[in-house]
């Protein structure tokens, strides 16, 4: 899926008032061809964005001054470049209120020079995507970040599996339509024939997992509720 754009050079600003973080992120993206320019102020940053275009932003959140947070709402209002967090924050409600403020992605230090460049290219891919449509208004209580398989909800975060990832994905494409047992696991085990009875235990196995992170009374489901073809995700039931 990045292929191409691992063939192009991106125009990369890090931001964080940390000289170790910026000269490791700075060898990583020059030896992978990119140009990367770093600024250790939210204040630097703005001074260059001001005048010079980005493919990719990258932002600490806890720096002196101006934090990463006030800065994303500060570049949002000009620029639609994707932004990428790069900080040791892991609290769920700070993910999420930055996602909520136009986060593209999130990443909670430490990580690997491969995790940071898969995340680049996914972000410079999806930035040539025209704007989706306006968000439906539960997804503010259910934000899925499906790269790091953790689903927010009411600002807590919980931990799913892969196969959870995927699946609840897919149902909450679908939020309030059923989506079928065969749909659901062509989506989580792909394509390849499997008897009725394996391919429901596996989806119903997977279903009862989510159910028990995400259910106030799992044995009374209320969000992803079983249908006689598949599943249904009722956001707003909770």
């Amino acid at each position: 899926m990045t292929g191409n754009f691992k063939q192009r050079a991106l125009k990369v600003l890090l931001v964080d008032d940390d000289a170790d973080t910026r000269q490791m992120v700075t060898l990583m993206l020059e030896k992978a061809g990119h140009e990367i320019r770093t600024m250790g102020s939210g204040s630097d940053a703005l001074a260059l964005l001001s005048h010079e275009r980005m493919d990719v932003i990258l932002l600490d959140i806890l720096m002196p001054e101006l934090d990463g947070l006030s800065l994303l709402e500060t570049i949002r209002m000009t620029s639609e470049a994707p932004v990428l967090m790069l900080t040791a924050v892991a609290n769920a409600e700070i993910m999420q209120h930055a996602y909520v403020m136009g986060a593209d992605d999130y990443i909670v230090k430490p990580f690997t020079r491969e995790k940071l460049l898969d995340r680049i290219y996914r972000m410079a891919n999806k930035s040539t995507v025209p704007a989706p449509t306006p968000a439906p208004s539960w997804t503010s209580r259910y934000w899925l970040d499906a790269a790091n398989h953790i689903l927010i909800h009411n600002g807590a975060a919980i931990d799913l599996t892969q196969v959870e990832t995927i699946v609840l994905q897919r149902l909450m494409e679908s939020a309030y339509q059923e989506v079928s047992d065969l749909d659901l696991h062509e989506s989580g085990w792909g394509t390849d024939p499997v008897g009725a009875r394996t391919l429901q235990e596996r989806v119903e196995s997977t279903i009862r997992g989510i159910q028990l992170k995400l259910e106030d009374d799992p044995a009374q489901p209320k969000i992803m509720i079983s249908t006689a073809e598949g599943f249904v995700f009722n956001p707003e039931s909770a």
